[in-house]
């Protein structure tokens, strides 16, 4: 048990680092602007390239950890991720957003193939708790990097900061290679192939799978948008500092960190899946715009909190409910959810860079940020025309 934790513990941090390093150019991106003289529309690029990377990966590395292994694929995906430290120093603008490109590829490696490599070492009835721990890896790295990116770069510069930072990448790759391995059981499970493709021919036609990416579609929108643009917005609307504005971006994100730990166990004992995703899809565009919109910074502050609380909330019933629709297979989860995230972030991918587009044409984020957000107000209509899986629907 002790190899166990000891891999859970480094897959956590191998994700976590990769949060810190996508997060920690939205602090410093008027810097990367200006070093690089590009528009607010190509700045968004820079994280966007992490969301293009993500909208095919998934899909891929199920099928590259079948031929060469668990650990094989995750060094793969750790090896990319550990591009970060160059990052920085990228001769042009190009070469920036090709670097960041495959260090997406790398994180959206390591997401995938987690729960693969926890199911080799812990019993079933632990996995709830144990995803709920790796769900929130990329979203605490996020918080760390907003809280801490202005500090590190003001007393290193941004470039030498950035790369700094991108270090932790580089040292957990190398742990990775020395203490990973592919787990007591050796194949990755599922490996019959002619399973999953029944499965994501049918899961094509199911109004399930286009419900749940139309519902995780908005609230992602909102995230990465905000998350790329809110400190600049906040610094151009209402003359926040660097450091403040990113603190209260970083609030929604850390109250996210228990809010989805506390969701996996709410929606195991309610029973029921479609109520938290409504009541997050109504509770998302006022909370959302309260954070845009309000000159108070107390409100702005209780809006963070809720938002939090929202966008979190319906992570996991949402990504539950595919597990228990009639007929389901681990075949036909993996390719739903292939489809889902794909389609998602291929969507969400482009959202930064339209709000970065309205401020080039407009002079101004706050127009981009509040589309999105009244956007998020998808997930509760998806929620209402999604069935009921939950063992709580037939009491």
């Amino acid at each position: 048990m002790r190899k166990a934790w000891t891999i859970e513990i480094l897959l956590f941090l191998l994700y976590f680092s990769f949060g810190v390093s996508w997060l920690a150019y939205t602090p410093v991106l008027s810097e990367v602007e200006g070093h690089f003289s590009i528009t607010h529309t190509e700045g968004a690029a820079v994280n966007s390239a992490i969301s293009w990377a993500k909208s095919f990966v998934p899909m891929l590395a199920g099928l590259l950890a079948a031929r060469i292994g668990l650990y094989r694929s995750l060094l793969v995906g750790a090896g990319l991720a550990s591009l970060s430290p160059l990052i920085p120093y990228a001769s042009d603008f190009k070469v920036l957003l090709g670097l960041r490109f495959l260090f997406g590829i790398g994180g959206a490696m390591l997401v995938t193939l987690t729960g693969a490599l926890t199911m080799q070492y812990f019993p079933r009835e632990k996995m709830p708790f144990i995803n709920g721990i790796n769900n929130v890896a990329v979203n605490a790295g996020i918080t760390t990097a907003l809280f801490v990116t202005v500090p590190i770069t003001r007393s290193l510069g941004w470039q030498a900061g950035i790369s700094a930072m991108g270090g932790l990448c580089l040292v957990l790759g190398v742990l990775w290679a020395v203490l990973g391995d592919n787990g007591p059981v050796a194949d990755l499970p599922g490996k019959t192939r002619p399973q999953g493709e029944a499965s994501f021919k049918k899961v094509l036609f199911m109004k399930e799978t286009w419900l749940i990416a139309l519902a995780f579609t908005g609230p992602l929108c909102l995230y990465l948008s905000l998350n790329t643009f809110l400190p600049r917005h906040y610094e151009q609307a209402f003359g926040l500092s660097k450091a403040a504005a990113s603190q209260l971006t970083g609030l929604f994100n850390l109250v996210g960190i228990p809010t989805a730990i506390c969701a996996g166990l709410l929606t195991q004992r309610l029973g029921l899946r479609r109520p938290l995703i409504i009541a997050a899809g109504l509770l998302m565009p006022p909370a959302a715009l309260g954070l845009i919109l309000s000159p108070d910074p107390a409100l702005r502050q209780v809006s963070a909190v809720l938002l939090g609380i929202s966008l979190f909330l319906y992570v996991s019933p949402l990504f539950t409910i595919p597990m228990e629709l009639p007929g389901s297979n681990a075949a036909q989860v993996a390719m739903m959810n292939g489809v889902i995230y794909s389609g998602a972030y291929i969507l969400a991918g482009a959202a930064p860079m339209i709000v970065g587009k309205l401020a080039d044409t407009m002079g101004s984020y706050g127009t981009g940020l509040t589309a999105f957000a009244l956007f998020s107000s998808v997930l509760a209509l998806a929620g209402w025309l999604l069935p009921e899986t939950g063992k709580g629907a037939s009491r």
